[in-house]
């Protein structure tokens, strides 16, 4: 059976091909101040610009592709033909994005705290000197949105307006796995393992259904918003090894409820009481991975203007919103992305209720 299985995933696996980057894709790459590469994907604007480029971030075991699958799903390139320019990076460790490797001084373990130290303000100060642009503005999902929270909540510089989609500062809250994970991750994962979810996502996609009875529509996404195609589209190829290190330090996140650096000596959900950058939360009623109140707890302890937007039937979508629906679902662009958009190009001066 299990052969059999195998065979199917691997023959499955040859219909979703990689679908490539549009020749207008400008490919760039940041080198951080600890000598990591950061892969860039730039799209310039269609017309004249209407405001600072944007960057995107994406979440964890995923890459740049999350952000920009194909032409029907792609945040990029839609806020590229809204006149804004777009670049999406891969954090290290991800997509294009330099891995480790003892030899060129790039050791692991990697952690959440590298990406805020160290990889987006690379990112942000290389497309402002690309650019042209003083500030940028800023969209990440899930570990995305949780990246920027830190950066700023510890004086980072360069943003004009941030949005957060499924980014939550509670991980105690939510996915219903957390007492699994805070058991048997620590004696599963060590600190310099990269955890291959990249193969696993790949060998599930052709047969989720059928080995999975629907875990990941009811875990990761709707499919009554978001077509199960491009779901597997971004198995196949928007996914990423997951650094043992970040995961250990998300799981010290689930077992202490609290957002805190990995030495535990910096309390960031404190430090967001002292963001001034606007930012909007945004979050999906049906998420089962940032739980509705793990989002909210990060917009409440927000100190500057931010605006808040729960994505929901009730307040108008479509269909209810999954994690990854708010990236790639067939109804995001006007219902989640030009909001986004409408909020960056007019941030509030006060802080919101």
């Amino acid at each position: 059976m299990r052969a059999c299985l195998l065979a199917l995933a691997l023959t499955g696996c040859a219909s979703w091909q990689v679908v490539p980057l549009p020749k207008e894709a400008e490919l760039h790459r940041a080198r951080t101040d600890d000598g990591w590469e950061i892969s860039l994907v730039r799209y310039r604007a269609v017309g004249e610009a209407k405001g600072p480029p944007i960057v995107l971030c994406h979440g964890i075991g995923a890459n740049d592709r999350n952000m920009d699958l194909d032409a029907q799903h792609s945040m990029a390139r839609w806020f590229a033909s809204q006149g804004r320019e777009a670049w999406t990076m891969s954090l290290r460790g991800t997509g294009h994005s330099d891995g480790p490797d003892v030899d060129r001084g790039r050791a692991t373990p990697i952690s959440f705290d590298d990406y805020w130290r160290h990889d987006l303000p690379s990112v942000i100060a290389y497309v402002q000197r690309v650019s042209g642009a003083a500030a940028l503005d800023y969209v990440g999902h899930s570990m995305g949105g949780m990246v920027v929270y830190a950066y700023l909540s510890q004086g980072g510089q360069g943003l004009h307006a941030a949005a957060t989609l499924g980014s939550p500062t509670r991980l105690d809250w939510g996915t219903g796995m957390e007492a699994v994970m805070t058991t048997l991750g620590p004696k599963l994962v060590t600190q310099k393992w990269m955890i291959p979810v990249r193969f696993g996502a790949a060998l599930v996609a052709p047969v989720n259904d059928a080995v999975a009875d629907g875990f990941f529509e009811r875990m990761f996404y709707n499919p009554l918003g978001t077509d199960p195609e491009a779901w597997r589209r971004l198995m196949v190829y928007g996914t990423a090894d997951v650094a043992g290190g970040t995961a250990l330090q998300l799981i010290s996140l689930m077992e202490s409820g609290r957002f805190l650096s990995g030495d535990g000596s910096i309390d960031l959900r404190a430090d967001m009481a002292k963001i001034t950058t606007p930012v909007m939360v945004v979050a999906g009623r049906l998420d089962r991975v940032a739980y509705t109140p793990a989002v909210k707890d990060g917009y409440r302890a927000l100190g500057g203007p931010r605006e808040w937007l729960l994505v929901t039937r009730a307040n108008g979508a479509r269909a209810e919103y999954g994690h990854m629906d708010l990236v790639i679902g067939e109804h995001a662009a006007d219902e989640v992305w030009a909001k986004v958009l409408a909020f960056l190009g007019s941030p509030p001066a006060t802080a919101g209720r």
